[in-house]
């Protein structure tokens, strides 16, 4: 496809990615570590490696980055060098994106028509001006605008596809260094945007790029590479950034993520302190009916749901967030052989408070917030792979998510066909502070908990229940409004939750018991 003059002005240009050769990982090395103890655990975390994957002893292994002249052997851990000179992954990287999407970015920033077909856009690692450019100009989408501002002035793009009554919100590049993530979510809304099925069934959005602040900057040749957090500064330090994802309005601070402001999983001054995770909390929040959330990352092959603070007990809907996973898992694997496992962040991976599902399920009742660590697996015995995998990887990693995330929005859409799909909407907004609402739902009754600095508040409310109204399938199909002909079937379908979970008698309420009522005589 072209892009218009007119379309490519839209992008606001940033800073050059061609610039003097930086050797700063000259010599560097990407090492696995084989560990069995907490007690390594602790001694790799405490030697300042930049660690690459936290699976820890959950998966017995640790790959980490290490400098260069490192005494690996002082360190008593059983290892594999990965990567002898990380410089020239780099170096790799850098040619393929002179090449190739480098000039792509500055041909569609000086408003040049460009090619945005699939197989030149999966073919490198692309700018987050290119990626949105290519979501734009898929049939069926249009722009949702900017959802905010990151620190550095930039919007953060969302688009939105499908007609459902219920909402999906998916993201790549949270976390910037984990470029096959944006490049899978461009792949998966190429493919779903045709598929019928999911699209009747639900409205997307989807962000490209959620921290295009540092994504920009990983692909800067005066950059980092490897810069994980958003690119705010930190007063009194020169390490910049903050995780957004270790800044979210759950269980924020707790153990699970930093307090140091070098660290890469460093929580930030405050809940919300950065703009990357506000803006996403309030868009989901606003848009009110989001019934799945899901947030794209790398490294490792995991499907993973809440929580992540804790790993003790299980949330309220494990039972289905489980099988959903599987079935992704499954599908993942049937089409390149892929295993990916899957479970609860904190016993699947590593504890991690303030996480971004965290917050969606436990503050904003979305019910199937999924985090998924993308390829490549944690065991790959060596080569350019961690944050570099080849290009060719974005197409199998596109194949493998589009199969899996098929299957578990295709498990929930036929949860809502069926009529036992409920959602929840937390009361209250994000803001910058330590407030953490609970909300949950439980046959009718809905609890919403809320704790500011100590202070515990609940408020419980029990929706009436109404089961004795019923209407017949021929009026609910007689052509004539629903709202009119069976108001009575549907406001026993609604009162009673046995369907959809609104309060009030709607227009989305409307819809989905009018597909209700087509099947069943309520």
């Amino acid at each position: 496809m072209k892009i218009s003059n007119l379309v490519a002005a839209l992008f606001a240009i940033v800073a050059p990615l061609v610039a003097p050769e930086d050797l700063r990982y000259k010599n560097h090395q990407v090492v696995k570590f084989n560990v069995t103890s907490d007690e390594q655990v602790a001694t790799l975390k405490g030697a300042n490696f930049d660690i690459w994957t936290h699976s820890g002893i959950h998966q017995g292994i640790i790959e980490a980055r290490v400098p260069a002249g490192t005494n690996l052997d002082s360190l008593n851990i059983p290892y594999m060098i990965l990567i002898k000179d990380l410089q020239q992954i780099v170096d790799k990287e850098r040619a393929q994106m002179e090449e190739n999407s480098i000039p792509l970015h500055q041909a569609l920033l000086s408003g040049v028509a460009v090619d945005l077909s699939a197989s030149t856009i999966f073919s490198d690692w692309q700018s987050y001006e290119t990626l949105c450019a290519f979501i734009a100009s898929l049939p069926g989408v249009t722009p949702y605008g900017s959802i905010g501002s990151t620190y550095l002035g930039q919007d953060t793009l969302a688009y939105k596809f499908g007609s459902g009554p219920q909402s999906i919100v998916y993201h790549g590049g949270i976390h910037a260094r984990e470029w096959i993530s944006p490049a899978t979510v461009a792949y998966l809304t190429n493919e779903i945007v045709s598929n019928t099925t999911l699209t009747n069934a639900f409205t997307f959005y989807v962000l490209p790029v959620a921290n295009p602040d540092g994504y920009n900057y990983t692909r800067a040749a005066d950059g980092d590479r490897y810069q994980r957090k958003n690119m705010q500064p930190n007063p009194g330090s020169t390490c910049i950034g903050t995780d957004p994802n270790r800044n979210f309005n759950n269980h924020w601070s707790d153990p699970g993520a930093s307090n140091d402001v070098c660290a890469d999983d460093y929580y930030g001054p405050a809940a919300f302190s950065t703009p990357e995770a506000l803006n996403i909390a309030n868009f989901v929040q606003n848009l009110g009916n989001v019934i799945s959330y899901v947030d794209f990352h790398s490294y490792s092959e995991l499907f993973m749901f809440p929580n992540g603070y804790t790993c003790s007990g299980q949330v309220a809907d494990y039972a289905t967030l489980e099988k959903g996973s599987q079935l992704a898992v499954d599908a993942i694997q049937a089409v390149n052989g892929e295993v990916f496992a899957n479970g609860p962040i904190c016993t699947t991976i590593y504890q991690a408070s303030g996480s971004s599902i965290d917050y969606t399920y436990n503050n904003l009742g979305v019910k199937y917030s999924y985090a998924i660590e993308l390829r490549p697996n944690a065991n790959a015995a060596s080569g350019d792979s961690g944050f570099n995998p080849d290009v060719s990887a974005i197409p199998l990693s596109g194949a493998e998510i589009t199969a899996g995330m098929n299957a578990v929005w295709g498990y929930i859409a036929s949860l809502q066909n069926s009529g036992t799909i409920t959602t929840t909407k937390a009361s209250t907004s994000a803001t910058k502070g330590t407030t953490t609402t609970t909300t949950t739902t439980t046959k009718g009754t809905t609890t919403i908990t809320t704790t500011t600095k100590g202070t515990t508040t609940t408020t419980t409310t029990t929706k009436k229940t109404t089961t004795s109204v019923s209407c017949s399938h021929s009026e609910c199909t007689s052509g004539v409004a629903l709202k009119t002909t069976c108001s009575a079937c549907a406001k026993a379908v609604c009162a009673n939750d046995s369907y959809c979970c609104l309060t009030a008698w709607d227009s989305q309420c409307v819809s989905e018991v009018d597909t209700y009522c087509t099947t069943v005589n309520c």
